[in-house]
């Protein structure tokens, strides 16, 4: 199974139907339609099995989300630390990211249905923070 790599474009916050927000980043995956088609999927089959991890190499760190059930899919975003340190600590401690895979300026008017996955925070903050030490 390939990897689908993606670069985070925006980052920012979503207004969730219980009323707190949650992180977001905005990605590119119009050359990938199988990651394009998650949301649908899991909005129709359920959240399944999902699993995530993180890397940090000097200013990047990588996210990356498995799938398993309802379908297998592997992807990652890749982040700037420099450019996204606050923004990273945020998905850690609400340990929640949705990936925003449409046109975030129309989203307001269209509801548009966008991947959320439960984040390993520990991992996260552990990726960022070992980099930090060394």
């Amino acid at each position: 199974m390939s990897v689908a790599v993606f670069v985070a474009q925006e980052v920012g916050r979503t207004l969730t139907d219980g009323g707190g927000w949650l992180p977001t980043v905005t990605i590119d995956v119009s050359e990938s339609p199988a990651v394009a088609d998650l949301a649908r999927v899991h909005a129709v089959e359920g959240i399944g099995d999902v699993s995530t991890s993180a890397i940090r190499d000097d200013d990047t760190v990588v996210i990356g989300v498995q799938l398993t059930k309802p379908v297998q899919a592997i992807f990652a975003v890749v982040f700037s630390y420099a450019l996204h340190q606050e923004f990273l600590n945020e998905v850690a401690e609400k340990g929640s990211l949705i990936f925003a895979t449409t046109d975030t300026e129309v989203a307001q008017q269209e509801s548009p249905i966008w991947l959320s996955v439960d984040i390993d925070g520990d991992a996260l903050r552990q990726a960022i923070n070992t980099a930090v030490a060394e």
